[in-house]
């Protein structure tokens, strides 16, 4: 069965969101991690700890995954609903709890970083869940699905400061987006990060 390589995208994440500004990255021991939920990382400038970060790697192995069990000449496939909003919003509750975990007082910022592998799923999408709101390029916006974005994970998402979106195919940034429920937060995130808010998507 088909897997994620974890190790290749946590570099990914560190070369192109990090290590350019200047961010250090410290894994959670083995026991800390034995002995409970934890994001990814420790996040710090110079020695001051100012976040935590959880990467993710949304892919959609599910047609691979039954080419590779299937017996010769079989076929394979079928009907389904499109899982790339639930895999996002599943990721996005996921990572709320391993912050929680560690950050409960939001004493410092949560970012959660996906590198996406499904070729099928851009920034676009990742933004749809966490709007609710279908952008549509003549600048008009449509609700699409409040039910996740203001339900399944409205409290979710709330508690992590910034997303951003990678391309594993094309190994750089498509896209970033901050919860701009508390502004101070929001200039906390843009000095840390050298993020300039007006080109940011909310």
């Amino acid at each position: 069965m088909r897997g994620p390589n974890e190790n290749p995208d946590l570099e990914l994440a560190e070369q192109l969101v990090f290590a350019p500004r200047g961010l250090r990255l410290e894994r959670f021991t083995r026991k800390e991690t034995l002995a409970g939920k934890t994001p990814d990382y420790r996040v710090f400038r110079q020695d001051d700890l100012v976040a935590y970060s959880e990467i993710k790697s949304p892919r959609d192995d599910w047609l691979d995954e039954q080419l590779d069990s299937a017996p010769p000449g079989a076929i394979v496939g079928g009907a389904r609903s499109d899982p790339t909003f639930n895999r996002i919003a599943r990721n996005v509750a996921k990572s709320a709890a391993q912050f929680d975990a560690v950050n409960a007082d939001r004493s410092a910022m949560n970012l959660l970083v996906f590198v996406n592998h499904d070729v099928n799923s851009h920034f676009a999408d990742m933004h749809e869940t966490l709007t609710g709101m279908f952008y549509a390029s003549s600048g008009d916006k449509f609700v699409t699905m409040t039910h996740i974005s203001e339900g399944r994970i409205g409290e979710a998402k709330r508690r992590i400061d910034l997303f951003v979106w990678i391309s594993a195919r094309d190994r750089k940034v498509e896209g970033y987006m901050f919860n701009d429920q508390e502004e101070e937060r929001v200039k906390l995130v843009c000095d840390l990060m050298g993020l300039d808010r007006h080109a940011i998507k909310t």
